[in-house]
């Protein structure tokens, strides 16, 4: 998942659709449109791409959660888009995995 999530459609000469434009939100403002942008792109690339995967949840928050964080590295925290996927494989359900992913954004 993380490499269909991290590839921009049009980097794979063979497969020219294969990827997630999640690259192209970067500076889109950082709202709740935003988000829901977001949660299409990944279900549908998720379901295009990858069909042994189960999608349980996709969570999509601006901004990240402070207490993971060492105040002391990060200034900018409101302009992040925070992913959380919760997916299992089809063949053992029971087994949920979670990706998450920080996207910065330009703050526009």
């Amino acid at each position: 998942l993380l490499v269909l999530l991290l590839t921009n459609p049009g980097e794979r000469v063979m497969l020219p659709d294969f990827g997630t434009p999640l690259r192209s939100l970067i500076f889109e403002p950082n709202d709740p449109i935003l988000a829901e942008r977001a949660r299409e792109m990944i279900s549908l690339a998720i379901s295009m791409w990858e069909p042994r995967v189960n999608i349980n949840n996709i969570d999509i928050r601006t901004g990240i959660d402070q207490s993971e964080l060492n105040m002391d590295e990060i200034e900018d925290t409101e302009h992040i888009l925070h992913i959380s996927i919760g997916f299992s494989d089809f063949e053992d359900i029971q087994n949920i995995q979670e990706l998450k992913l920080e996207i910065p954004l330009s703050g526009v």
